[in-house]
């Protein structure tokens, strides 16, 4: 009889737990049919064949000596920082000579950093992307996303510190406290992103878009300091260098976009060793990569960054004149004030158009590779070291004919952005991926050398005190520089998967077009200008001229 009571009651438990366990397991089926559906409507014609179920959940783990590098690091951050409190001077700084080349190579570092921030990670987002359970056009918003609370962090940024009253202690100090922050951030998202490998679909989507604020948050609390710094660039170079500087810098940039592909190639074998990992693992590596790289960088930037500088020597105006006449075309600050305020709002416009156009060739063409010409995502790194030394090598030209002045800087301006547009031209048609790398050569190149002089020229142009500043420029340069960043990866994928080639190449004419006539625009003023200052000079020439006949007639001699 008790037999008889207890089985009912036994089988009720059981039809019970497996009741539930069904619904549960039902309940995970539709949300995991769910996503999937959601993923396969957002595919392309490119990329529907991609499926997250495609790639291996196997995770390689951050191992004692990643933990070790770091702990150094930070040791020896915190000690320097302790002398400096003590001794009031960082122990590679300058304070008696501000502008030396220690300082403006971390300037260099800085620009270079910034990029490959974003470029590393551009070969695995397109495979990152499809195994966290997104599309190709939600990896291009994972490429540009993290620049939308830079612009933030950049308006917030200006109001640290002022040109007009410059606290240089307290640039150094923001400096160092917000990258400190950056740093603290990526290694987050590198944390958390390794632990994600493991995690259902339906999880994974979601993280997918949260790891995005925090993305944000580590570009976000980089960029605060900004404004500053790039203010201490222009109190401390000379107008004559600027130029020179600004090349060198946009070399950095276009450096680090470039060499950022090859860079991850490095890291994705050292973890690989011959196995197949997870895309979200590598990506969690390429984070932690992202956050040494950073941590470097910011330990060179506490050894050099000065905690006072001393102003420029003011140039007389002899000098000033004796250079003008001397010169093969004026210089932007020799401009009237009406100029001088039009040539930083179209290095304005610029920043909006050459960077999106830049930004956009790189991720279309790891996309096109990858897809279209079965490349690896290694492979495809590797050969953006061939566009690389073809960018250098074109910029090197370029400063060579400056410094020799075989042409004026508004000549090498103007020819640097017609060798962009003429390169777009080989993007059309489906003549393979050498044609691709090619176009990709003569754009980057191109745009090394003419995003440096129109840089130079604004910077040169900007007055204190005015609504065309230093700080003024640069807030809106780097905002345009970002927006372009955050648009161009989205925009381009998505034209990419949908449009094609050929469709992606017409975006490209129509933006370095518009980018040309800018260009145009801008140096029309400063060869206006040097005919203005031609006739000027004539004119006071011929007066002087006529006054020595005066003078000589008068002469009783």
């Amino acid at each position: 009889m008790n037999v008889v009571d207890v089985e009912p009651y036994e089988d009720s438990v059981a039809r019970g737990a497996w009741s539930a366990s069904c619904w549960l397991q039902e309940g995970y089926t539709v949300s995991h049919r769910l996503a999937t559906e959601s993923v396969a409507s957002a595919a392309g014609p490119l990329t529907g064949h991609m499926h997250a179920e495609d790639f291996t959940d196997f995770q390689v783990p951050f191992g004692t000596s990643v933990f070790a590098f770091f702990g150094v690091l930070i040791l020896l951050l915190a000690a320097h920082e302790l002398y400096t409190a003590a001794s009031k001077k960082p122990l590679l700084a300058d304070h008696e000579r501000s502008n030396n080349f220690r300082i403006q190579f971390m300037f260099l570092i800085i620009w270079f950093g910034f990029f490959v921030n974003s470029s590393l990670i551009v070969p695995l987002s397109l495979d990152y992307a499809i195994a966290m359970g997104q599309s190709a056009t939600a990896s291009g918003v994972f490429l540009g996303c993290g620049t939308t609370l830079s612009v933030v962090g950049l308006i917030v940024g200006k109001s640290l510190n002022s040109e007009t009253n410059w606290n240089q202690a307290f640039a150094r100090k923001t400096y160092i406290c917000f990258n400190s922050l950056s740093i603290a951030l990526n290694l987050s998202l590198a944390f958390l992103t390794q632990a994600s490998v493991h995690w259902s679909l339906p999880a994974r989507q979601q993280f997918f878009w949260w790891s995005q604020l925090l993305l944000g948050s580590v570009f976000g609390a980089a960029a605060l300091p900004t404004i500053s710094w790039n203010t201490l660039w222009n109190k401390i170079t000379p107008p004559q260098e600027k130029t020179f500087w600004m090349i060198m810098a946009q070399c950095c940039r276009n450096g680090g976009f470039l060499l950022g592909p090859p860079l991850f190639a490095a890291i994705s074998w050292a973890v690989r060793r011959g196995r197949d990992v997870s895309p979200i693992s590598l990506m969690a590596w390429s984070f932690m990569a992202l956050a040494g790289w950073s941590l470097l960088s910011l330990m060179y930037a506490s050894l050099t960054f000065p905690l006072k500088i001393n102003p420029l020597p003011e140039t007389p105006a002899e000098v000033h004149e004796k250079k003008s006449a001397q010169a093969l075309e004026v210089s932007p600050e020799q401009l009237p004030p009406a100029d001088r305020e039009k040539i930083v709002w179209l290095m304005i416009y610029y920043a909006f158009e050459r960077p999106f156009s830049v930004a956009s060739i790189e991720v279309a063409t790891i996309m096109l590779l990858e897809v279209s010409y079965g490349w690896t995502a290694e492979f495809c790194g590797t050969a953006f070291m061939v566009i690389a030394t073809s960018s250098l090598a074109l910029t090197a030209c370029s400063t060579f004919m400056l410094s020799s002045k075989l042409m004026t800087e508004s000549m090498v301006f103007f020819a640097a952005s017609l060798s962009g547009l003429f390169g777009v031209f080989l993007l059309f048609g489906n003549s393979g991926p050498g044609s691709l790398l090619l176009a990709d050569a003569i754009v980057y190149g191109g745009a090394s050398v003419a995003n440096g002089i129109g840089e130079g020229w604004a910077c040169r142009a900007a007055t204190p005190g005015t609504s065309y500043s230093i700080e003024a420029f640069r807030v809106r340069n780097i905002m345009g520089v970002n927006i372009s960043r955050f648009l161009a990866p989205i925009a381009a994928r998505f034209i990419v998967d949908f449009g094609g080639r050929n469709i992606y190449a017409l975006l490209q004419l129509v933006l370095c077009t518009l980018g040309t006539l800018t260009v145009y625009k801008t140096v029309s003023l400063v060869w206006q200008g040097t005919c203005c200052a031609e006739e000027a000079l004539d004119a006071k020439l011929s007066l002087n001229t006529e006054d020595a006949i005066c003078k000589d007639a008068s002469d009783p001699k």
